[in-house]
């Protein structure tokens, strides 16, 4: 992507950690080691004078992740059972009882959570349990998600779904409660008003 404020300039560009606009090297100023744009340089001056450290997230809790991830397979849970009835009736009418097709069916459902998760993910870094439980996706830092991130993050925890506890045991482990999909992509889930 070409820096905000100067078009011409494709290659060596970086992310405010603020805003998370792409900005020129010329564009961005480090401050403590990070990237700022200039308004987001401003800022983060006057937080640094007046003691507010952003650097601190307030992680969510496993209960409210939980909840929110609980609330999105019902969401998810209509399609795929609608998939299952039109399946099941596709092969009843033609007669074609064929098992290794009906045992295919769990792809569909796998593929559908991955997309729809990382589509919400890159728009909004929140899912409709995310946002129904004021909860959102973001990076180390605090600031919004890629779309490698989002779609990283949703195919691993889709590999991982065979594991499902396994892939969550870190979150009872860690300072910022991570899961191994979290760790993968590198994100971290907050409290989001």
């Amino acid at each position: 992507m070409p820096c905000r404020n100067h078009i011409d300039v494709l290659e060596g560009t970086r992310l405010c950690s603020r805003c998370g606009a792409e900005f020129c090297t010329d564009c961005l100023v480090d401050m403590q080691g990070v990237p700022y744009c200039a308004t987001c340089k401003a800022e983060q001056l006057l937080d640094i004078r007046s003691g507010v450290d952003r650097t601190l997230l307030d992680y969510a809790s496993i209960g409210r992740r939980f909840l929110a991830q609980m609330l999105d397979g019902f969401i998810l849970a209509i399609p795929m059972m609608f998939m299952v009835f039109v399946m099941v009736g596709v092969m009843a009418v033609t007669k074609n009882m064929n098992p290794g097709l009906f045992n295919l069916w769990y792809l569909f459902p796998a593929s559908i959570g991955i997309v729809y998760n990382a589509l919400m993910l890159i728009s909004r870094g929140q899912t409709v349990g995310k946002i129904a439980l004021k909860i959102k996706v973001v990076n180390a830092d605090g600031t919004d998600i890629t779309k490698g991130q989002a779609w990283g993050r949703e195919v691993t925890r889709a590999l991982l779904n065979f594991l499902y506890i396994v892939d969550y045991i870190p979150v009872f482990f860690t300072n910022e409660r991570t899961t191994l999909h979290d760790m993968a992509a590198r994100t971290r889930v907050v409290n989001w008003n």
